[in-house]
């Protein structure tokens, strides 16, 4: 009998590997075939072509391996302790029908993916050494134990709900300490101040970088789709090689004839590669996405840490600030400062509507999206929201409800 389940699970695992490389494969087709597509996107299409392939990966970044899955974490810390970080940023409906059965229906896509990808023998996930885990939900507080030993390490962060409170800071930035502390043990050495400095300095160039990226966006000059998989590129860890070749692409960019298209600004759930839906539906409709507030996208970097203390200490105090009071997460309690960023965006970048994004089972972007819908409609902008999953089966009804908000632009503008 435990023969047979053992072939069984073997088979399991076979197929979901195959479906997993073909859905990434046709994902990358598809891209490639897209008139706007450039060779300067091979650089960042190769880097997600590793996700099936976590041999390929293990083979290029020879660092041990920290997997976080929330942009709370600091990369910078990751880094200067001498690991790769890698978020967990899994978005393939083949990885979900591995654990369909272990989770309720109604879960959060993203903790079926992420989870799925644990169940594989074979995965960047398994290859972590150490799984970093806020918890910025519900569904991420429940993940620690749903892994049931398959992640060779797990750190919990403990978020706090009230950001703007002294109390609350305080208590992310023992959060970060504690952090340090974990990472030093697995290091084997203590985190030292020029390391700190370095990883800093490195991945502010990358912040610099990816908002002149947002600014040609915000100019037409590149779609939502190409920033979604350029985003999801530098969650891959390689932080210098993807500046550099940002910075490559950006010189290309100027040379390029602007977009046409209704400018709309995506907000809500985030949106990971291979499954690029959302965006690629807006764009089908006839509509430019000249800005966004999603996790996955525009808020991939919290920016560089500010501070006059440059001490080890006074580095992390300010590492700590800025991921957390510059995080817009609706699983805090305290959101205005969110809101009215959006409101300010909307008038500065001349656009018409928001598409507010919910995967089916995100509650806080779900619970989110009825005040927003008020207020924005309150302000004079016009407002969609469209709830889906990972599948494609609800692609062109997508369409026709995007389309007929295209038109309702039109005719407002």
């Amino acid at each position: 009998m435990n023969n047979v389940v053992t072939r069984r699970e073997e088979l399991q695992q076979l197929r979901a590997r195959a479906d997993m490389a073909t859905e990434y494969a046709a994902e990358m087709a598809a891209l490639r075939s897209r008139k706007d597509y450039l060779a300067e996107y091979d650089y960042f299409l190769d880097l997600l072509g590793l996700l099936p392939h976590p041999e390929r990966f293990r083979e290029r970044f020879k660092k041990p391996l920290v997997g976080l899955t929330c942009v709370q974490a600091p990369l910078e810390l990751v880094d200067a302790l001498g690991f790769h970080p890698y978020r967990l940023c899994a978005h393939a409906s083949s990885r979900q029908r591995l654990v369909s059965s272990q989770l309720p229906s109604l879960a959060c896509p993203l903790l079926k993916s992420i989870r799925g990808s644990f169940h594989l023998d074979e995965s960047l996930e398994r290859l972590c050494d150490l799984t970093v885990i806020p918890g910025s939900c519900d569904w991420m507080a429940k993940l620690p134990e749903t892994l049931e030993g398959r992640a060779p390490g797990v750190h919990v962060m403990e978020l706090p709900r009230i950001r703007e409170s002294e109390r609350g800071q305080r208590r992310w930035l023992e959060e970060v300490r504690e952090l340090k502390r974990v990472l030093e043990k697995r290091a084997g050495r203590s985190l030292s101040r020029q390391a700190l400095l370095r990883s800093l300095e490195t991945h502010a160039r990358a912040w610099r970088a990816w908002h002149l990226l947002l600014d040609a966006r915000s100019q037409s000059l590149i779609s939502a789709t190409w920033t979604t998989v350029i985003s999801h590129a530098f969650l891959m860890g390689d932080t210098e090689g993807w500046t550099d070749r940002v910075n490559r692409l950006l010189r290309v960019l100027r040379e390029q004839p602007p977009l046409s298209g209704t400018r709309v600004f995506l907000a809500g759930s985030p949106i990971f590669f291979p499954n690029l839906k959302v965006p690629q539906l807006i764009e089908e409709a006839g509509m430019h996405i000249a800005g966004d507030e999603l996790c996955s996208s525009e808020r991939i970097l919290a920016g560089p840490a500010l501070g006059r203390d440059r001490s080890v200490d006074g580095l992390l105090r300010s590492l700590a600030e800025q991921y957390h009071l510059g995080c817009s997460c609706p699983s805090f309690t305290d959101t205005p400062r969110r809101l009215a960023n959006l409101l300010e965006t909307l008038h500065q970048r001349r656009i018409s509507g928001v598409i507010y994004h919910v995967l089916k089972g995100c509650h806080p972007y779900d619970m989110d999206s009825y005040r927003y819908e008020k207020i924005i409609k309150e302000r004079g902008f016009s407002f969609i929201r469209i709830e889906t999953d990972l599948s494609r089966e609800d692609g062109k009804n997508l369409l026709v409800r995007l389309e007929a908000f295209r038109d309702l632009l039109h005719e407002r503008s």
